[in-house]
């Protein structure tokens, strides 16, 4: 009888979860809940912060490919510039070489047979402690070249060679004060011998006559140095002082400009003149 009444409060619960779940059921199928305000809300609460999230991927994808396209355009920058410096090289070289072949045209211009055989040779080398007074070509005694060979350019006479290996030879300059031009005035034929100073001129060491001489007067090479081939441009007069001693302080602007020698021509080997005569006026030292 006990465990029967025990049972019932079992039963009835059951069943009252039984008939709310039904009513509920019942409800629901008659009175349906509107979502749509909710919805709304939590749209707009949500589409700003996608809006901002979407601005903010749009703006990190530009930014992401401008830096691609700007890691482009500097690639290509240098690309340009890198040929840009290619072709100026390209075009200082063309020039150079032009220019070389000028001066190579103004070299070949003085090989004729008054002057006698001649080989062109490249200034390699100068002395800097005797203030540029030698300088060392590119020619030597395999090709021809020897002691007392006169050296010049197409402006002027520049010296002689006065020591030679078998492919190099060293230049004393007519600036050298050791150094002696027999030269003529050119307007006047006045037979002169012209020195080096050690600096850019030269000065007048002896003439026949100094009384009609002038500035602007330029000195061509006697050829009675036996050295020089006659006729050479060799300088011009610039500035004429007192007397000192026999002759008037004279001095002379060398035709050749020396601070621009790059190539030279080197006679190697002069015709002799039999009406030259071996010196003249006072002993000539070379």
């Amino acid at each position: 009888m006990a465990i029967v009444s025990s049972r019932k409060p079992v039963w009835i619960t059951l069943g009252a979860a039984l008939v709310f779940h039904a009513l509920l059921i019942s409800v629901q199928t008659n009175h349906r809940f509107d979502t749509g305000l909710i919805r709304s809300w939590l749209l707009d609460i949500q589409a700003p912060f996608e809006q901002l999230a979407e601005r903010g991927v749009g703006a990190t994808g530009g930014v992401w490919n401008g830096y691609f396209a700007l890691v482009g355009l500097h690639t290509e920058n240098q690309k340009l510039h890198s040929e840009i410096d290619r072709l100026k090289m390209e075009l200082a070289k063309r020039q150079e070489e032009s220019e070389e072949v000028k001066r190579l045209r103004g070299l070949a211009g003085l090989q004729d047979p008054g002057i006698g055989k001649t080989i062109v040779a490249r200034v390699i080398g100068r002395d800097p402690a005797q203030q540029h007074l030698t300088l060392t070509i590119d020619k030597g005694r395999s090709q021809g070249v020897k002691p007392d060979s006169a050296v010049m350019t197409p402006d002027g006479i520049v010296g002689r060679v006065i020591y030679v290996s078998n492919f190099y030879a060293v230049v004393q300059l007519i600036l050298d004060t050791q150094s002696s031009v027999g030269a003529i005035v050119q307007s006047t034929r006045r037979q002169a011998i012209l020195n080096g100073n050690g600096g850019r001129e030269l000065d007048l060491d002896f003439i026949d006559d100094d009384n009609d001489i002038k500035e602007g007067d330029k000195f061509v090479t006697s050829g009675q140095d036996r050295i020089y081939p006659k006729g050479l441009p060799v300088g011009t007069i610039i500035s004429i002082g007192p007397r000192r001693g026999m002759f008037k302080t004279v001095r002379i602007r060398p035709q050749a400009d020396f601070e621009r020698i790059e190539e030279v021509i080197c006679v190697i080997d002069r015709p002799q003149s039999p009406d030259v005569p071996e010196t003249f006026g006072p002993p000539w030292q070379p």
